[in-house]
């Protein structure tokens, strides 16, 4: 391996708006360059994908490896950019891509092979054979979720050696009441509007159906509560006729992606997750750091992120009647509210910051390629006995 900064390339299947995408830009912006000299390769279908031009801002290569020609192709390109880098890592960011980390840096000869697991593993695809090849070949499976590094260890699932590394946030400053008002005017509501919010792809993992259902159960005691919905993906035709006949329409907003959605978090008066699986939710994360209430399902490691009744509330899956009670429970206690938000942000502050984040992340690049060092000096060694 070279003097100087180590190379370390990273795969991702996309760099559209979502939460893993920003959690590598957190990385990327402050990776010590003296020591990591990063490239990012990414199979997403467009060549300009809204984190592409903020990863490359940063003097950080972005090279587009097209989905459109096939597997065989994907990795003898990809293989060919490891060589090029002269890669010393190759770290794959999501499970899906982990198989090119696996192959393609064999194929490289890149001595140290990483793979991710953002989600949770009981929400991965049933295909057997793609579950398998997620977790072979690989030198290390990072996973943001303790539930998950837990579970892959005791349950001899994950091969190979499991690495935690919490997922970072950056804290704002405490938003003032003149903000938030402006915030919620951008969105279309007036300052006087109770404002129940949730950022999340559009699909049946999120399950946003059991929130406008709880919303439901809410909506005549509270005139003035209105549920926002930011996101893409495609429930939405069906979330629109849900809220159709439930008589909700004008009390609902589906705006679709926003740029740099979380920045509405603070308009928000409650903050809510209602998904079947989650890895660490970046939206607990983002809305406890800016000292919003939560309430969320109890699915994979949002657990980690809110302790409940304390920084937030927890509840069982599916369950919208107890989630609404929980968000009616903070709409008519607005002191309570902000004294479990402030108690959000400060858990937030002290166990998931960026700085946190980026610096387990590189103590795994450093010891895996120390370990490989001294694999390496011990076979020369028994060579030339």
């Amino acid at each position: 391996m070279k003097a100087g900064p180590v190379p370390v390339v990273f795969i991702t299947g996309q760099l559209g708006l979502g939460g893993s995408e920003q959690q590598l830009y957190y990385l990327l912006s402050e990776l010590d360059r003296r020591r990591f000299e990063p490239t990012v390769i990414t199979l997403g279908p467009a060549p300009n994908e809204p984190w592409v031009a903020p990863i490359e801002a940063l003097d950080i290569p972005v090279i587009r490896v097209p989905r459109v020609f096939g597997r065989p192709y994907r990795l003898a390109r990809i293989a060919a950019i490891l060589r090029h880098a002269k890669a010393a890592v190759v770290h794959s960011w999501s499970f899906h891509t982990n198989v090119y980390a696996a192959i393609a840096g064999r194929i490289a000869g890149v001595p140290v092979r990483l793979g991710s697991m953002r989600e949770s593993y009981t929400g991965l695809s049933q295909n057997a054979l793609w579950r398998w090849s997620g977790l072979r070949g690989l030198d290390g499976l990072v996973t943001n979720s303790k539930t998950n590094a837990e579970y892959l260890r005791a349950g001899g699932v994950c091969p190979t050696s499991v690495f935690f590394v919490s997922n970072g946030v950056r804290v704002p400053r405490e938003a003032e009441k003149d903000h938030c008002e402006q915030l919620k005017s951008e969105l279309g509501f007036s300052a006087t509007h109770r404002l129940i919010g949730t950022i999340a792809r559009l699909d049946t993992n999120k399950n946003h159906s059991m929130l406008i259902k709880a919303f439901h159960r809410l909506s005549a005691a509270w005139p003035n509560a209105r549920l926002v919905i930011i996101g893409k993906g495609p429930t939405r035709d069906q979330l629109m006729e849900e809220v159709l006949t439930l008589g909700l329409v004008g009390r609902v907003l589906l705006t679709g992606a926003l740029p740099d959605a979380a920045r509405y978090i603070p308009a928000f008066d409650v903050c809510c997750l209602t998904s079947r699986t989650e890895g660490t939710p970046n939206l607990l994360m983002e809305a406890s750091a800016a000292g919003v209430p939560v309430v969320a399902t109890r699915s994979g490691g949002s657990s980690e992120v809110i302790a409940d009744g304390s920084t937030g509330f927890l509840v069982p899956l599916e369950d919208d009647t107890i989630f609404a009670s929980r968000v009616e429970m903070l709409l008519a206690n607005p002191e309570y509210a902000k004294r479990m938000g402030l108690s959000g942000r400060e858990k937030v502050l002290g166990e998931f910051s960026v700085s946190a984040m980026v610096t387990s992340m590189t103590r795994v690049y450093s010891e895996q390629i120390a370990a490989k060092q001294q694999w390496s000096a011990q076979v020369r060694l028994g060579a030339g006995d």
